[in-house]
């Protein structure tokens, strides 16, 4: 292993598979961030949306108190 073009070898493999990883970190760090914002822009999608019929009878059910005349 004294020979100078193995060691030279060496230090580009080396290098060249902290590249890689480095890149496989990055992307799987950019597709975590992007489902990420997948999610909360469908979540803000889901609140703005406008309310059902089914929405409005589930809100007058909430006024009513049980056990109470009105």
């Amino acid at each position: 292993m004294g020979n100078l073009d193995v060691i030279f070898a060496w230090i580009v493999g080396v290098l060249a598979g902290l590249a890689v990883i480095g890149a496989l970190a990055f992307a799987i760090t950019w597709e975590v961030c992007a489902i990420k914002r997948t999610l909360a822009a469908h979540r803000a999608m889901a609140a703005n949306r406008p309310p059902t019929d089914e929405d409005f009878w589930r809100q007058q059910r909430a006024l009513i108190v049980p056990g109470r005349r009105q």
